[in-house]
């Protein structure tokens, strides 16, 4: 095993060094005023718009009673809804990024990767090396935690900043977990990084930013100051392969209005009540390892990150907000698209049950997949509504406009973040944009329900690896 110099700076191998001034939060301004006009203006365009059309005729049996009454369906997303516009208010543009000096500990980036997609893995190590040279801030090492396979060879661990984990194929964890959680396993265990030393956990997708690595060390160097050592994780964005794969692009966009929305409430408060992503974790080593690591068994291994998650808390650890942005990358066609939604559910379920945790820390995140688990239903319902055309309760269409329009917020801000980030300022072509993302918000929320209906119909027997 190759030892390392981890005194030594490899900040500024790469490139010179540039100034660090890149920060595009301007759009923040009035970001609040904005959320509630948006939530106000959509509520009263859907409730205008549905005045327009027949409301249907008053039900006359009780099987159109229940027709009637089964538009409750449409409300499961207003509490989840509530929620984010509370964490979206809460938001408070940060004004000190580009003031950030470097800090003394270690920065960890360590990217996991089945060694399928080798050549998105090499893409990432070059982004880390890049973005880090760009933004000299803390010493840094590239962790690669890799299955045994021949893909491993080709990766560059002759580079000064970068260590190749080799998970060996006959390795198995005390619980037998699989996948990515027995790969974390191997590597919190087997890594010679200081124990000081910050990891920022990394698919092998997700590329760091200038606003990423400087949100990080302001992390870092709050925690260390304040001695808190909580958990620590941010917003992802998927702009990065827009031209190639603009659809996808807009899909996932809900994800990045959901991080600065439901997930920043959450980080907040101090617990992850919906969980983390397995991306942009930031913890520190000696924190990780006194966490247990991820041998959780098959129960626990579909989503590790929220299993994790909810056994750190448990065990007192708290969690707390990273400003700045990583860049992930959306799936490429639908059939992984429905994939990965079917694999987040079945996790969350998994977690939710078998988490060694108290009720209290599962009972949020059960809520939340028990509304994931309606959308199908309410999708089914929507169609057979168009057609049989029983009145809806006043109440329940207000509300449901309501909880459509939160939806539809999540989509408009991850949209205007994913824009910014991707340098898109042709007026002409953001209206283009917005336009499609709005007209085809129906269409992307009916792929996600089918993600989920899968996973009910028809569970996967292991971890679904898409192309990216």
């Amino acid at each position: 095993m190759r030892e390392f110099d981890f005194t030594r700076d490899f900040s500024c191998t790469a490139i010179p060094r540039e100034p660090i001034r890149d920060w595009r939060f301007g759009w923040m301004t009035g970001h609040r005023t904005r959320v509630i006009a948006f939530v106000v203006s959509a509520v009263a365009i859907l409730l205008a718009t549905s005045s327009l059309s027949p409301h249907g005729r008053p039900p006359q049996t009780s099987f159109e009673e229940t027709i009637s009454w089964l538009s409750l369906l449409w409300l499961g997303a207003s509490v989840p809804g509530s929620l984010g516009i509370i964490g979206a208010l809460l938001y408070r543009l940060p004004s000190d990024l580009d003031d950030m000096r470097p800090i003394s500990n270690m920065i960890c980036w360590r990217i996991v990767t089945a060694g399928k997609n080798l050549n998105v893995v090499l893409s990432t190590i070059r982004r880390c090396q890049t973005e880090m040279a760009k933004t000299p801030l803390a010493r840094y090492l590239i962790e690669v935690v890799i299955d045994e396979c021949e893909n491993a060879a080709s990766l560059p661990d002759k580079d000064p900043d970068v260590r190749v984990i080799v998970v060996p194929r006959e390795y198995v964890t005390p619980k037998r977990s699989r996948f990515k959680a027995r790969a974390l396993h191997y590597a919190l265990f087997n890594s010679q990084i200081p124990e000081t030393a910050w990891l920022v956990h990394l698919d092998e997708e997700t590329q760091p930013t200038s606003s990423g690595i400087k949100g990080v060390c302001k992390f870092i160097y709050e925690e260390e100051s304040s001695g808190l050592l909580r958990i620590g994780q941010g917003a992802l964005v998927y702009h990065r392969e827009w031209e190639r794969h603009p659809f996808f692009t807009l899909a996932d966009n809900i994800r990045t209005g959901d991080d600065l929305a439901r997930f920043h409430l959450q980080h907040r408060l101090g617990v992850p009540i919906f969980g983390l992503h397995g991306s942009f974790i930031v913890v520190r080593n000696d924190i990780e390892k006194a966490s247990g690591g991820f041998d959780f068994g098959p129960q626990g291994d579909i989503t590790e990150d929220a299993f994790w998650a909810l056994t750190a808390i448990q065990k007192g650890l708290r969690c707390a907000w990273v400003d700045g942005f990583m860049e992930e990358q959306s799936c490429m066609s639908i059939i992984d698209f429905l994939r990965q939604r079917r694999r987040w559910f079945q996790g969350l379920v998994k977690t939710v049950l078998y988490a060694p945790t108290k009720m209290r820390w599962r009972i949020s995140l059960g809520l939340s997949t028990a509304i994931w688990a309606l959308a199908p239903f309410a999708l089914v319902y929507t169609i057979i509504n168009l057609f049989y055309g029983v009145e809806i309760p006043l109440f329940v269409r207000i509300l449901a406009s309501y909880s459509f329009s939160t939806n539809i917020l999540w989509y408009a801000i991850g949209l205007r973040v994913n824009m910014d980030e991707h340098g898109i300022k042709n007026i002409l072509k953001r209206i283009r944009i917005t336009l499609a993302q709005i007209i085809l918000v129906p269409v992307f929320g009916a792929l996600e329900a089918l993600g989920v209906l899968w996973g009910l119909a028809s569970p996967a027997r292991g971890f679904d690896v898409v192309e990216k």
